[in-house]
């Protein structure tokens, strides 16, 4: 009996070790990587020629936005397109420069392709993200977290109560 239950549990957690294997098999693994100078022109509102805009949160003021370099293609269920203008990209400025009084602090910074390459910028105010590459020329951006593992402005409280949840298109 001792030894069916031993067997049992080995079968149980190959079993569980060849799920996570296959989860994790997703593709190379590229970067999201801090980069002051693309917080600075950002800030700046400079609109990137040939990169194609994301944001996450809210349109009027977004917690993340990401600019895909036009030679990759973003494939995402969290990620919505926007076509950016100067005008857009001011405003949305604006409104996070007065909101982020005693609120988190946006960073910037640039996507990496597992090689290394340049793929594009994100900006947001969360720094960890994980970045894939499951065929040539097609990236998977997940939604970014802050060091504490959980989105800016989310707590424990607020996430049990509900307060601190945010819609996402």
């Amino acid at each position: 009996m001792k030894r069916q239950c031993t067997v049992c549990f080995f079968l149980l957690i190959c079993g569980a070790l060849f799920l996570l294997a296959g989860c994790a098999a997703t593709g190379p693994v590229g970067k999201w990587q801090v980069d002051r100078s693309v917080k600075h022109s950002f800030e700046a509102g400079t609109v990137l020629p040939d990169h194609t805009y994301y944001y996450l949160g809210s349109f009027a003021v977004p917690d993340s936005v990401i600019a895909i370099d036009n030679r990759f293609v973003l494939r995402t269920r969290v990620w919505a397109q926007v076509d950016i203008s100067q005008k857009m990209l001011n405003g949305w400025l604006s409104w996070i420069n007065t909101r982020n009084f005693g609120s988190c602090e946006y960073y910037g910074g640039v996507i990496l392709t597992p090689e290394g390459a340049y793929a594009g910028i994100w900006y947001s105010q969360n720094i960890i993200n994980t970045i894939r590459m499951p065929e040539p020329g097609v990236l998977v951006v997940f939604q970014p977290i802050s060091t504490s593992g959980r989105t800016c402005g989310d707590s424990e409280e607020g996430r049990a109560s509900g307060i601190g949840l945010r819609m996402r298109r």
